[in-house]
This record gives C-alpha cells, sequence and structure tokens, in this order.
C-alpha cells in the first residue's frame, strides 16, 4: 500500500524534485517527519520510528531545518550515548552536557533546562508520558542516580526546547522524547553486561510484523560500598518490556511497560564531629508505566494516534532525628497515579499546509499520609523552635484534560509560520489556561533562521500542593518564552548554531511567612530533612540566555562537539524581589571528544567548566548562637562559590568472540580530582566549627564488560 500522508513537518530544500517510493511490505509504522509540502505525484514511505510520530519521504533535494515544526531539536543516539565520557552509559547524565542544560549536581541525573527547576520537563517514551524515568526520584523531583531506562532499549533520544508542539502536555521548560522502536528489520539478538550503573541485559527479537524486547538491570554499587558519599548507597532495579506490530495496511499498535524499584538508607555516623546531617533516613519506592498505542491511516492524507496509559508511583520515607534520641521528625507513605486517555490527528489537507489537533484526559490519584509531628529546625527561620508541625492525610483523584490544534503552512522562498493553541484544564486547583505558540522560519543568506513565541503551564509538584491549605492558595505556573536562533553552518563535517532565549514565570509558588523564598530558591533537599511550606503563587522569575552548539567530525572516526552557554536566571518571593535563582550558573562549558583507534578501540573525553554555585550564607551570629543553619534572608543565593571543573576519561575496546562480540571498558570521572563545592551545611556536633563545605563527585572509577550475541 501507497500512503500519502500528512505530516507535522515543513517542506524540502526543494520540493519541486521529488521520487515516488513504493511501500515494502516489511515497512511498519507510519510515523510523522515528512515535508508538508510534496509534489501531487510524490508518495510517503512508511517508517519505523514509532512514539515520535514521524514519517519520512524520498526526495532529490536535501531536507532542511524546516522539516521540522519547532526550533532547533537536539537528537541524541544510542551510541553517542554509550560512548560517552562521565555518564555511565545513562540518557539522563548525557543530556547534562547539551547547550541550555545545567546539571544539579553531578552524583545525580538531574538536569534543568534553560532555568526554573528539575520537574519542568515532560518525558515521553514511545509516544507513552513516564512521570519520572529515574531511580530514586522524590515526590518533589525527577532525578535519581540512574535512569530506569536501559540504554540498549534506547533507538533515539531528542531534546525539545524552542516552541515545542502544543500537542505536547505542558511543561515549562522542555519535553524529552525516547523512542525504543528500531528502525528496519529487527535482528535477533542479546546483550549482557556489568558495569556502575548494575548488572543486567536485554533480548531483542523479531515478532510477526513487529518487534519484542525485554530487559532487566540491577545496581551493584551496594556489594562494592557502604557509601557513595551520602551516608548510604541507592539499591535499584528495573525492567522495560516493549512490543509493537503492524496489523494491516492501516494499522499499527505498540506499547510498552516500565518499572522500577529502589531503596536506600542514609545513616550519618552519630559520633562524628565533622557530620552535617543528623538525620537517618530510610527511603523505599516503585513506580511502573504501562501504555499502549494504535495507530490507524483514515485516508491517504490523514492518519490518527490513539494512546492509553497508566503510572503508579509509590514511596515511603522516615526520618529520625539523632539529636533527638532518634525521634521521628518526618514520614511519609504516597501514592501517586494517573490514568491518561489520549488522541492525535493528522492531516496534509494542502500540499503547503498541515494541520494536527487532539485532546487528552486523565484521572490523577492520589493518596498522600505525611507526618511531621514536631515540625522541624527551620533554617529560613530565626526562631531556633521547630516549626510548621502537621499530619496530612489525603485521598482523591482530581480530572485534567486539554485539547489542542496547530498548522504548519509553507511560505514561498522557503519560509514557514507554524501556529498552535492548547486549552488546559487542572480541577485540582480549578484552573484553565490558553497557551498559544507561533513560530516563523526563513532562510536568510543560506543561513535557517527561526523566531519563536511560546507561552506553557503545568502544576506546582503535588506534595507541596496539597500541604497545608496550598491547594486554595496555589495555581498553575505559567512561563512566556521569546526564542531565536541561527544554523549558522552546516555540513557533513561541520555544525554550528546559535540560539537566544527570553523566558518569564507568572504565578511561582512562594512561602507565604518568608517573603523572600521562592520555590526555585529552595535548597536541595535529598538526604536532609524535608522542608514544607505554606505557598501561593504570587512569585515572579527570569531566565534568558544565549547558547553555542558546534559540532566538528573530519572523519569518521573523530568527532568533537562542544556546547556553550550564558544564561541567568532570577526568582521573586512575595516581596517581589527577583534573586538569583538555584541554578544561576552564567558560563556553561562542555567539550567532548570521541576518536576510534585501531583494534575496534574508542577513546572518548569530556571536560566541563561551569561558573559556581549560588548559595545563601549563614547569618553567623545567630548560627553559632544556636549551633544550627540560619540563613541570611537578605542574602538568598547572593553568594557564588568557586567554578566547577570535571575531566572525564573512557577507553572502550570490543573484539569478535564464538557467536558474539565482547567489549570491555574502563573510565575515570573527575580525573583531576577537583573540589567542586555543592553547598554549606553546619556541624551540629563540632562545637563552634561551624559550616562544613560539601563538594561534588570525587575522583570515581567507571569500568564494565559488555557481550552481545
Amino acid at each position: 500500500m501507497t500512503i500519502a500522508t500528512g505530516c507535522l513537518a515543513g517542506g524540502p530544500a526543494k520540493p519541486a524534485t521529488t521520487t515516488t517510493v513504493a511501500v515494502a511490505k516489511d515497512d511498519r509504522k507510519p510515523t510523522i517527519d515528512a515535508p508538508d509540502a510534496v509534489s501531487p505525484s510524490a508518495e510517503l514511505k512508511t517508517s519505523s520510528v514509532v512514539g515520535m510520530l514521524r514519517t519520512t519521504i524520498k526526495v532529490e533535494g536535501r531536507p532542511t531545518n524546516t522539516d521540522s515544526t519547532e526550533g532547533f531539536e537536539r537528537k541524541v543516539s544510542e551510541k553517542e550515548i554509550e560512548e560517552s565520557a562521565g555518564t555511565f552509559g545513562d540518557p539522563s547524565r548525557f543530556m547534562q552536557v547539551l547547550p541550555g542544560v545545567v546539571s544539579d549536581n553531578d552524583q545525580y541525573n538531574d538536569f534543568i533546562v534553560r532555568g526554573g527547576n528539575p520537574d519542568e520537563t515532560l518525558f515521553l517514551v514511545d509516544n507513552i508520558e513516564v512521570p519520572s524515568i529515574n531511580q530514586l526520584a522524590l515526590s518533589d523531583t525527577t532525578g535519581g542516580f540512574v535512569s530506569m531506562i536501559d540504554n540498549a532499549a534506547v533507538q533515539k533520544m531528542t531534546l525539545h526546547t524552542d516552541a515545542y508542539d502544543s500537542k505536547y502536555d505542558q511543561r515549562l521548560s522542555s519535553v524529552v522524547e525516547f523512542s525504543t522502536i528500531p528502525e528496519g528489520k529487527t535482528v535477533p539478538h542479546s546483550e549482557s553486561e556489568i558495569g556502575i550503573a548494575g548488572m543486567g541485559g536485554s533480548r531483542s527479537v523479531p515478532w510477526g510484523d513487529g518487534s519484542l524486547f525485554v530487559s532487566a538491570r540491577r545496581s551493584i554499587l551496594n556489594l562494592l560500598t557502604d557509601d557513595i558519599g551520602l551516608n548510604g548507597v541507592p539499591i535499584y532495579s528495573n525492567a522495560l518490556i516493549r512490543a509493537d506490530r503492524r496489523v494491516d495496511d492501516k494499522n499499527t499498535w505498540w506499547g510498552l511497560s516500565l518499572t522500577g524499584i529502589d531503596s536506600i538508607k542514609i545513616h550519618p555516623s552519630p559520633t562524628d564531629p565533622f557530620e552535617t546531617n543528623p538525620y537517618d533516613i530510610h527511603y523505599q519506592g516503585w513506580r511502573n508505566t504501562t501504555g499502549l498505542n494504535w495507530q490507524h491511516v483514515l485516508s491517504a492524507r490523514s492518519f490518527g494516534v490513539l494512546s492509553v496509559s497508566n503510572s503508579e508511583q509509590s514511596q515511603n520515607v522516615v526520618e529520625d532525628a539523632q539529636l533527638l534520641d532518634g525521634a521521628p521528625i518526618y514520614s511519609e507513605d504516597t501514592r501517586d497515579g494517573v490514568s491518561t486517555l489520549k488522541y492525535d490527528w493528522t492531516l496534509q489537507a494542502k500540499q503547503w499546509l498541515t494541520v494536527t489537533s487532539g485532546g487528552r484526559a486523565s484521572l490523577d490519584r492520589l493518596n498522600y499520609r505525611v507526618d511531621q509531628p514536631l515540625g522541624l529546625q527551620n533554617p529560613y527561620s530565626e526562631d531556633p523552635a521547630p516549626l510548621d508541625a502537621m499530619a496530612l492525610n489525603r485521598r482523591f483523584a482530581p480530572f485534567s484534560s486539554a485539547a489542542y490544534g496547530q498548522a504548519s503552512v509553507l511560505l514561498p522562498h522557503g519560509m514557514k509560520v507554524v501556529g498552535g493553541e492548547r486549552l488546559s484544564q487542572w480541577a485540582i486547583t480549578g484552573s484553565t489556561i490558553w497557551t498559544p505558540k507561533v513560530l516563523f522560519m526563513a532562510p536568510v543568506l543560506g543561513r535557517l533562521v527561526h523566531a519563536g513565541y511560546a507561552e506553557y503551564a503545568q502544576l506546582p509538584p503535588n506534595l507541596y500542593l496539597v500541604a497545608f491549605a496550598n491547594q486554595q492558595t496555589l495555581k498553575p505556573i505559567r512561563s512566556r518564552q521569546i526564542t531565536a536562533g541561527i544554523d549558522v553552518v552546516r555540513s557533513s563535517h561541520v555544525g554550528i548554531s546559535i540560539e537566544t532565549y527570553r523566558k518569564r514565570y507568572m504565578d511561582y509558588p512562594v512561602a507565604t511567612n518568608y517573603p523572600q523564598l521562592s520555590l526555585a530558591n529552595i535548597a536541595d533537599t535529598f538526604g536532609q530533612a524535608f522542608l514544607l511550606f505554606p505557598m501561593t503563587s504570587a512569585g515572579l522569575g527570569l531566565a534568558q540566555g544565549a547558547e553555542l552548539s558546534v559540532r566538528y567530525k573530519p572523519t569518521s572516526g573523530f568527532t568533537v562537539t562542544s556546547a556553550v552557554t550564558y544564561a541567568r536566571s532570577w526568582y521573586s518571593g512575595l516581596d517581589g524581589v527577583l534573586r538569583r535563582g538555584n541554578y544561576d550558573i552564567p558560563f556553561v562549558a562542555n567539550i567532548a571528544g570521541t576518536l576510534a583507534l585501531r583494534r575496534r578501540t574508542v577513546l572518548s573525553c569530556r571536560y566541563s567548566q561551569t561558573s559556581g554555585r549560588p548559595y545563601t550564607p549563614d547569618n553567623l551570629m545567630l548560627s553559632n548562637a544556636q549551633d544550627r543553619d540560619v540563613y541570611d534572608l537578605s542574602m538568598i543565593n547572593a553568594a557564588r562559590s568557586a567554578a566547577y571543573h570535571r575531566l572525564d576519561f573512557r577507553l572502550e575496546q570490543s573484539r569478535p568472540i564464538r557467536r558474539g562480540v565482547f567489549t570491555w571498558h574502563v573510565g575515570l570521572d573527575n580525573a583531576l580530582g577537583s573540589s567542586n563545592f555543592y553547598s554549606n551545611q553546619w556541624r551540629p556536633r563540632a562545637g563552634d566549627l561551624g559550616v562544613l563545605e560539601q563538594d561534588q563527585m570525587p575522583r570515581f572509577p567507571d569500568g564494565g564488560i559488555k557481550y552481545v550475541f
């Protein structure tokens, strides 16, 4: 069957020269990435990259970036992730080296895109929304030690930041898409591996006119050490089952189930005078996302994708105060669930016009039991007494929905306009918000230029939302962003692009009893006592920056990439005064290189350097008098640490053995042993010694083996 389906994207450089392509019987699934301007005789060819909704077309003219409906997308292959130094082969850690992306702490794989918080990113795996892809992800975070997704499953990863499509569920900063469906025919093969990220394996086999993939992994660090710098070691396991199948010429389905189970016990020494954390913390959690997609070709120019999914997340946290004879000060037994139904429809109405529309409905299930029986000594308060004692027991199921429409119009002279609108409704806060998007692309002096405007909105984290009376005072956070960029050079050997952005935040959650404090400026709480505040949506924010991306590949065996970002972010509390955000790191530079040597050996390295982290210094007079951290609220994030720098190496060699290929690798993270600042924390058992600097990852070995057969 030959399918001339519609597309989400724009036209090729020379749309008049097209070649008709007959669809082979084993081509599996129509996806969407074809130009929306083709000659009447052109016929689209189905391809197998499902979940990313793309289609391909064979043209004699070379495609350009106008094939996209947004600004520059960052596409990453599985090979790039695996061979990169300093990432343990983890997709989320690889994201930290891309332009506009900042690492929260290199001991975790959290990342922040263009200001804000880590939870401002939406994750999709094969078109299924996944609340968190990481192990050890707390209610208010999205990051952990490693991802639940085995790198062997990843075929392609895409980061969307510039005026991303209206079809995506709303996030303030970015969307990360994973595709696990292989392109072309599936060759049966298995992998087994062991490394720092854990031990496990995977199996991929053809299944009728489709494929089946299964993988599983378990951590091993707890077998090697009892402390990775947190006074504990994470223990985790995960599994992924993914299948796809072409039913007939018009129908294709694909689906997955992703599961993670994890725990950690943090037990600081109660006799160490230099210990800064006086809390014992026990954490256990699990999460699962299961979803199914059905794609149906409606006509020669339209098709639709129906998706249904369910996600569950449960966690149990208990914190005891060592300085209070082990008294329980915080306990959490929470369970989140969300069932989602969505439909996306695409129509190529004209050669120059593509229309997409759809809707989404979800039922959130919240079951929260949180107790803070004694309250906590709060570093933001000058009062030494424990504050904000609370008991929360909430169980309810709010509904949310959304609908969108988007049009892509190809104009003369290679220009293009994309416009969209999304209407979102959240019953939990009684909010309804319209969020428009418009993007213009044009070739200028042979270089592609784009400019866009977009608005986005999302709810604060559920735990903050349901605590105290915050449900009545908080509403969705909104952002308005202007973006622009230029493709300076694009050839087979060199690629250079420049992008700029300016993003304004509104209705940001701020503390009601600390007028200087915004949710964007609350210190990291992983491994420390959890902080909850009465909050209201009265904060503002501003994030802006410029990004330079360079890729140089003079030969097939040598690649150098560089990403340099200059970015600033400020957020206000209830008093309206803009202050540096937690992730206001003006300068970020990553330079990575990969060199293929003889005998199937690959050497890779990465050097990272950033400005120092902002932090809030202590009010030393009060801190010394009360023997605890008391932050100087007149200087929230006013101080900045020394610059961060880190050098990583990785050496890999593969060799055929018997029926497969054996690969080993060794590496060294932070090879220079840099002492990179993370935070200052008080030593409550050290008399008048005061604060102690907490550093990020020390020099850390990497290594592992893999057998593919």
